[in-house]
């Protein structure tokens, strides 16, 4: 066998290999700019999603905050009424929970559109002319969950507020109670102050009444001594006087005298233990 047909033949397997390497290349190229393209749109519609996500955890941010206000400045009415006070705390948690939820959403769409940025940073150059479109879009996903992430915060803040508002709202509702007791047993206090006051009202009178009591008999005592100690002598002097005339009248005897006196006598004696 000559040497020509074996050196066209090397040849045309040389040939033939290089066109198969060039194809290979070609196509794995293909699909690494298809991989790369697919991720940027990903990451336009990421960033859509997290935009629609942070539009809800704001709006939700904002009823918690409005109802936190109105409770607020609404507080001590609402506390006075035990149906509001339910009612307010049911919308309360309400509020606390739709805007968590949001939240969460925001994050974990926040989270995934972070993770397609990169992947779309990382092989936008592999699509050549498309390149800065690709970077392009990347930026405008951060700049979406930089949104995101601002919008998460203010709803944590408001949520704190629900929270603060309503804990306000129990200390309120305890201090009505506690004042309601309070005034509950001030007429019970009053009614045993005016009892007591009776009583003593009662004592005092009681007191009184003796007191005069004693000071009446001190002066009947009194009365009886000076009659017994002062007006006796007189009485019997002027007994014995008419006795004196008698017996100068000669009319009576001295013993018929003396019954008459001494019957004038009891009689006085009788008077004064009477009164």
């Amino acid at each position: 066998m000559s040497m020509l047909p074996c050196r066209v033949l090397c040849l045309l397997v040389i040939v033939l290999c290089c066109v198969g390497v060039t194809h290979a290349g070609a196509s794995g190229h293909a699909e690494r700019v298809k991989e790369a393209e697919a991720k940027v749109d990903e990451t336009l519609r990421l960033k859509e999603e997290c935009e629609e996500a942070t539009k809800a955890v704001t709006e939700a941010g904002l009823a918690a905050q409005r109802f936190a206000h109105a409770t607020e400045i609404n507080r001590v009415a609402i506390a006075a009424d035990p149906n509001e006070v339910n009612k307010t705390k049911s919308e309360g948690l309400k509020f606390i929970e739709n805007t968590t939820k949001a939240a969460k959403k925001a994050e974990e769409v926040r989270d995934r559109t972070t993770d397609s940025i990169k992947d779309t940073r990382d092989n936008s150059f592999i699509l050549g002319a498309k390149m800065e479109e690709a970077e392009q879009a990347a930026d405008n996903a951060e700049s979406a969950t930089r949104d995101a992430t601002s919008a998460i915060e203010t709803a944590e803040t408001h949520i704190n507020g629900v929270k603060k508002v309503l804990k306000e709202l129990e200390d309120a509702v305890a201090a009505a109670e506690k004042k309601e007791k309070q005034v509950e047993a001030q007429p019970q206090e009053q009614t045993n102050e005016t009892s007591l006051g009776e009583q003593q009202g009662h004592t005092e009178g009681n007191q009184t009444e003796q007191t005069q009591e004693k000071q009446k008999q001190h002066y009947r005592s009194t009365f009886t001594i000076n009659i017994h100690g002062d007006n006796l002598d007189a009485l019997l002097n002027g007994a014995a006087n008419k006795s004196g005339m008698a017996l100068n009248d000669g009319s009576s005897s001295p013993a018929l005298l003396r019954i008459p006196l001494l019957l004038l006598l009891l009689s006085v004696l009788g008077c004064m233990a009477v009164c």
